[in-house]
């Protein structure tokens, strides 16, 4: 029987089936760009299929094919970015949910929310042309208002992200069915955290979609603010 409650603190993890995704993308990237540089370079001979090292007329001649190297370092970025997202309750990549806010780790850095300072959440829907058409991307963001920028008419709105979440990365429903999931969610516990009704340790009710990626984290903080978090697993 699937669990649907969790006891805060709740880690949501990136869903593995995006970062198969990312790994097949960056890994075909990677691939071409070292055909690439073997080809230009003259290491390899594309019409025979050998390999020369040196490559004819010397390394000075050869080293047109340097100009992938750039293409070829952002596929071993992606594909490690990916694998590191896929760990064992991802610890360098997830959104960590507690009863003071909220954590979002990413590969460099973590951030944290207290809920007293977030605005409501609402979804967001961003397009984006590509060579094989429009891409539709969800998010549950928190916007608050800001003031007016220099040039902006006197009464016009103006918003300030505060927070995105790209639903779709945790969720394994739709993009926009995971977003309006996770900003009516959020704004939940917002609300309970506000009223002071939510403990530390209470068990919440995960949207149907999310419960395949969460987990209950036990977080302790440092003097200096800097979470350590060791992770119960579910049996």
């Amino acid at each position: 029987m699937e669990q649907t409650s969790f006891a805060l603190p709740i880690r949501l993890l990136p869903r593995k089936g995006h970062q198969l995704g990312l790994l097949a993308f960056f890994g075909f990237f990677f691939g071409f760009s070292i055909f690439w540089i073997g080809g230009a370079s003259g290491i390899l001979d594309l019409d025979n299929g050998t390999v020369h090292i040196p490559p004819p007329g010397g390394w000075a001649q050869g080293t047109f094919g340097l100009f992938g190297l750039p293409f070829a370092l952002v596929g071993i970025c992606g594909i490690g970015g990916a694998l590191l997202r896929m760990l064992p309750n991802s610890p360098y990549s997830h959104l960590e949910i507690n009863a003071d806010g909220l954590l979002v780790r990413s590969l460099f850095k973590q951030t944290r929310y207290a809920w007293r300072d977030l605005p409501a959440f609402e979804t967001l829907e961003h397009k984006r042309r590509t060579k094989n058409g429009t891409r539709i991307s969800w998010y549950a963001v928190a916007m608050e208002g800001a003031p007016l920028e220099a040039g902006m008419e006197r009464g016009a709105s103006h918003q300030r992200e505060v927070l995105r979440i790209d639903a779709d990365g945790y969720g394994a429903n739709n993009g926009e069915q995971d977003a309006g999931d996770l900003a009516a969610w959020l704004n939940h516990l917002r609300e309970l955290a506000r009223d002071k009704r939510l403990a530390p340790d209470q068990s919440v009710e995960v949207p149907e979609g999310f419960r395949g990626n969460a987990i209950t984290a036990i977080a302790s903080v440092s003097g200096s603010d800097r979470a350590r978090t060791q992770t119960v697993v579910r049996r």
